[in-house]
């Protein structure tokens, strides 16, 4: 049992059952709140051959967006050149609905990691960008290959610099595209690619980047 001071002059005694059960539940409520707003994408190659399994997410609740990682386009397997070239894209949202998705646009050079998509349904909530500094807990979100439902994990921000954030979490490559959260439910950055099958320290592109590259895009930025 631990004791708090809550001021004028009080104390509290907390359990660390209670504190590991609260944290347990908000951990729960961050997912729920951002599962509605997860996306699977498969490319295929034009002749309709699978060409890679990638994550991404909505955002804006008046534009049918979805905003995803730009290696995924032209994506050619790892190592390059392994798989057919990626070139049509296919959205499985959270309901299970499917449909064929239009590439909006996509970074040069992937700088930054970042394409919009347009599906046929806006988000059923905005989300909100946030910056974050080193040792801010953080929940990555995605999907891995081969699995339909979405994937969660908790880590830390182990490194944040001007243009690159690096997480400590697991994340599949299927993740790439998927967004980091922080314990507000707010977009701190979208998960790059890797080239290790799975990844602990993951690369991330910081929200402020996804926010100046959709304005640039004619997009509507995050919340």
């Amino acid at each position: 049992m631990a004791r708090l001071r809550l001021g004028l002059g009080l104390d509290a005694s907390v359990y660390p059952a209670d504190i590991a059960h609260a944290t347990e539940l908000h951990d729960k409520q961050v997912f729920d709140t951002m599962r509605p707003l997860l996306v699977k994408i498969f490319a295929f190659s034009r002749d309709g051959a699978p060409a890679g399994e990638f994550s991404g997410f909505q955002y804006s609740t008046s534009h049918n967006n979805i905003v995803s990682a730009a290696h995924m386009v032209g994506f050619s397997g790892l190592p390059p050149g392994s798989a057919p070239l990626a070139e049509v894209y296919k959205a499985r949202y959270a309901d299970g609905f499917e449909e064929d998705v239009e590439l909006l646009s996509s970074a040069a050079n992937q700088q930054p990691d970042i394409a919009i998509l347009r599906g046929s349904r806006p988000a059923p909530c905005p989300v909100v960008g946030a910056q974050c500094n080193t040792g801010d807990t953080v929940y990555a979100l995605g999907f891995s290959p081969h699995f339909t439902s979405p994937c969660f994990s908790k880590g830390i921000v182990s490194s944040s610099k001007v243009g690159s954030i690096a997480i400590t979490a697991h994340a599949d490559n299927g993740y790439s595209g998927g967004p980091v959260v922080n314990t507000r439910r707010q977009l701190v950055g979208v998960i790059k690619g890797s080239l290790g099958a799975m990844m602990l320290q993951v690369d991330v592109t910081p929200a402020e980047h996804v926010h100046l590259f959709l304005l640039q895009s004619g997009q509507p930025g995050l919340g």
